[in-house]
């Protein structure tokens, strides 16, 4: 699930971010489009078709399931970090909000929206706008590093992934520990705040040393941390489910045995996802499938399978966060 871009509007408390620089109105699309015409143009449509036609529903309804058994986890996750700060928020508003993100996320051509109104809902509820911030911004950081912790797993179970993605989940664990580190030395903090000075017209300026200071509570809570990282770790498991499941209801497993491909799925989509988060495509389309098709490629499924366990999952989540835009609509 994505970078997180704040606007001034949101940190107001405002629900809509700010209008978006022509060149992200552009280029997301255009990738999204270009990536999906170079994949499919190398896959047999009506296999793809045929695959997705088939797909075992069973396996499809215990997908749906873990769906949402995922957003409960992120929920609380995220209200253990809020709590950190002396924010308390019930549950269920969490939930709701996450659910509206969810929805946000699938059907806005953005990776951010999600984050956008999680932290507009927290910051009018509660009236803490910099620490609203810092707990989706902390929680983020705090995922990405539990996916690189989850592919590890999969590297220590299998030989031949680890030839493949050992690199990946290097990278990924390498980046998002010096992020966090950065953000819990309050030494290091400090000394890189009293280097960068923001010009007075970026008003911008008048918080950003809030959201630091409360990202920095966040992340100081050192047996917080650790557990949010474990449920973090949860709830990667629980994206890696979903993603086994949709490959299991397209029979995948004739190819590669049920246990093998656990193994993959444990390596692969947390890298996965964690490429999505680059900002470059209309909420992942083009870099998902063609990053399906490069890993699951590699251990022996075919290109259509690949594809269309891709396009599941990314229906299972958005028929879920469907609920999200109900509650959106209804609200006052």
């Amino acid at each position: 699930m994505d970078n997180t871009v704040v606007t001034e509007e949101v940190v107001a408390g405002a629900a809509i971010p700010g209008k978006k620089p022509v060149w992200s109105r552009i280029v997301r699309p255009v990738v999204s489009i270009g990536l999906l015409v170079f994949i499919l143009r190398g896959t047999d449509l009506g296999k793809l078709w045929q695959e997705i036609r088939n797909a075992n529903f069973l396996f499809l309804i215990l997908g749906l399931v873990v769906v949402v058994l995922a957003l409960l986890v992120s929920a609380y996750k995220w209200g253990r970090l809020l709590t950190t700060q002396g924010v308390r928020v019930p549950f269920r508003t969490l939930f709701g909000s996450y659910l509206v993100g969810l929805f946000f996320n699938n059907f806005l051509p953005t990776n951010i929206g999600g984050d956008v109104v999680r932290i507009a809902d927290v910051a009018k509820c509660t009236g803490k706008k910099a620490e609203s911030v810092a707990s989706v911004v902390g929680e983020r950081l705090l995922a990405a590093f539990a996916l690189g912790l989850t592919a590890v797993i999969g590297l220590v179970l299998s030989y031949n992934v680890s030839a493949i993605a050992r690199w990946w989940v290097i990278g990924i664990v390498g980046v998002t520990l010096a992020i966090i580190l950065l953000f819990a030395i309050e030494k290091v903090r400090s000394a890189l705040g009293s280097r960068i000075r923001l010009p007075e017209k970026f008003s911008i300026g008048k918080w950003l040393g809030g959201v630091g200071a409360s990202l920095g509570n966040c992340m100081r809570d050192k047996a917080n941390v650790s557990y949010v990282v474990l449920l973090s770790m949860a709830f990667q498991l629980t994206v890696v489910l979903v993603s086994y499941f949709a490959f299991l209801a397209l029979g995948a497993q004739t190819t590669i045995s049920a246990g093998q491909l656990f193994i993959y799925c444990l390596a692969f989509i947390p890298i996965i996802s964690a490429l999505q988060m680059v900002p470059i495509s209309i909420s992942g389309f083009g870099v998902r499938e063609s990053f399906y098709v490069y890993f699951f490629g590699a251990v022996g499924l075919s290109s259509e399978v690949a594809i269309a366990s891709s396009l599941i999952f990314w229906a299972l989540v958005a028929l879920i966060s469907l609920g999200g835009g109900l509650i959106f609509a209804l609200r006052k």
